[in-house]
């Protein structure tokens, strides 16, 4: 019993001694003294991986979709005239931002394109520009992932931007309406 006491007594003593934080004491007279200590710095850094398409705040989740309308003229009705989108607030601005390597990014477009009833306007016929940024728009699949933008990490870190704009390349004349579509952008590390 009494050496189970001695080693709780001396475990107590260790602990207690473990949690000091580190000192020095220099004694003497005259000048010359010095007393050095160390103390170590940590910082922990979550891995994250943002998208934001349009409209939005950084680093939140948003969930308002941003909506490009097009409005072709009566004379312009499939005659090869592009017609630029314009989006809910104006251009859209696009932002991949990443702290864990190389990142793929790309856009999957709902299956067949725009659509009005059964009548659908393909997603070929809708076109991108980039400007005022690295971040290129991804090719848009019908159904399923367009093929894939890398986007190379520097240091481990991949923050590209882009303003896009849209065009609708009315190439094809089509029945008067609406026609609605969805596109999802997918950004992913692996």
């Amino acid at each position: 019993m009494e050496s189970i006491r001695r080693a709780i007594t001396l475990a107590l003593a260790c602990a207690a001694c473990s949690a000091h934080a580190e000192s020095d004491i220099t004694v003497g007279t005259g000048a010359g003294l010095s007393a050095v200590t160390h103390l170590d710095f940590r910082v922990t850094v979550p891995r994250i991986l943002f998208l934001r398409i349009g409209r939005g705040t950084n680093f939140a989740d948003n969930t308002r979709v941003d909506r490009v309308t097009f409005a072709v003229t009566a004379a312009n009705v499939g005659s090869g005239t592009p017609v630029t989108g314009v989006g809910s607030a104006g251009p859209v601005v696009a932002r991949v931002l990443g702290n864990g390597g190389n990142i793929n990014f790309s856009a999957s477009g709902v299956l067949g394109g725009l659509a009005k009833g059964t009548r659908r306007i393909p997603w070929t016929q809708i076109g991108s520009s980039t400007s005022g940024g690295t971040l290129p728009h991804p090719a848009i699949g019908n159904g399923v992932a367009g093929a894939a933008s890398a986007l190379t990490g520097v240091a481990g870190l991949v923050d590209q931007t882009s303003t896009w704009t849209f065009q609708y390349s009315n190439t094809t004349p089509v029945e008067f309406g609406t026609y609605n579509g969805r596109v999802t952008y997918t950004a992913s590390m692996p």
